[in-house]
């Protein structure tokens, strides 16, 4: 296990326990470049998924929890849903809050349930359908900004099936 990998375990070991002293957690699990590899803890964001046992009601003291929890890489971006859900149906996207487009929710959730085991014990499926739109959604917002490496992943999935990271992507 790498030095990266180690913090990076670690982290979100801290990060579930803080959640789980205010409301309980069912599964916590690491998405984005940490799941797909080229995760780099200078440049890239720590993409987490924590899962509850229940809906969430504690929204501000979770909220307060988060902001006091150091964050050891550039920045985490935290998706909560109530176990059960089907993405994009979260309880918090910390720390963006409303206003992300669901098609991040839908492709991060696709990507998950490929590679992590536990994730459709916990999360409805999202479906081959639902994931070509979010890939199309993500490729016209892409484009529209001049976005390339988020628009050549778009096509590449669109084109083979496959997810490649933004590293490949360049």
């Amino acid at each position: 296990m790498t030095v990266a990998e180690a913090r990076l375990e670690t982290y979100v070991a801290d990060a579930s326990r803080a959640i789980e002293r205010i409301v309980p957690v069912a599964g916590a699990f690491v998405v984005g470049s940490a799941l797909l590899g080229g995760f780099d803890p200078a440049t890239s964001d720590l993409d987490l998924v924590v899962v509850l046992e229940r809906p969430l009601v504690e929204h501000d003291e979770l909220v307060q929890a988060l902001d006091e929890l150091p964050v050891p890489f550039r920045r985490l971006e935290l998706v909560v849903y109530a176990a059960g859900a089907k993405p994009p149906a979260y309880e918090l996207n910390y720390p963006d809050g409303e206003g992300e487009p669901g098609f991040w929710f839908v492709l991060d959730a696709t990507i998950a349930q490929e590679r992590i085991d536990r994730w459709l014990e916990l999360l409805e499926p999202v479906s081959a359908d639902e994931t070509r739109r979010a890939a199309e959604e993500l490729l016209g917002w892409a484009e529209a900004r001049g976005e390339d490496v988020h628009a050549a992943r778009a096509r590449h999935w669109l084109e083979h099936g496959e997810w490649i990271t933004k590293e490949e992507a360049r």
